[in-house]
């Protein structure tokens, strides 16, 4: 996935996998991914229409050390267990393309 600068609404630093960091982008479209570097590439770890689903997925593929934590941004994960299937098959569409 090739995201240009002018794509991506936000981008911050959430965590880290050891010395890894691990960054939350949200583009203009409303794609929330969790991403960090490795390697010199950069892997997806979680896609979603929020940040929780991406943030959930996230935790499934890897130890991540969240250091910003957001409250207000909490969703129950039940009221999102639907959206699952569908990130989790997208998240491993870019992961694929990516190489990992």
């Amino acid at each position: 996935m090739n995201l240009t600068e002018n794509q991506i609404k936000k981008k911050k630093r959430v965590g880290h996998i050891g010395s890894n960091p691990v960054i939350e982008l949200m583009t203009k479209g409303g794609l929330h991914m969790i991403i960090t570097a490795r390697g010199g590439k950069f892997e997806t770890l979680g896609v979603g229409s929020h940040r929780a689903v991406a943030r959930h997925i996230a935790s499934q593929k890897a130890d991540v050390v969240w250091t910003e934590l957001s409250k207000a941004d909490y969703v129950p994960p039940e009221d999102y267990t639907l959206l699952l299937t569908t990130y989790e098959a997208m998240t491993e569409q870019i992961r694929k393309a990516q190489g990992f």
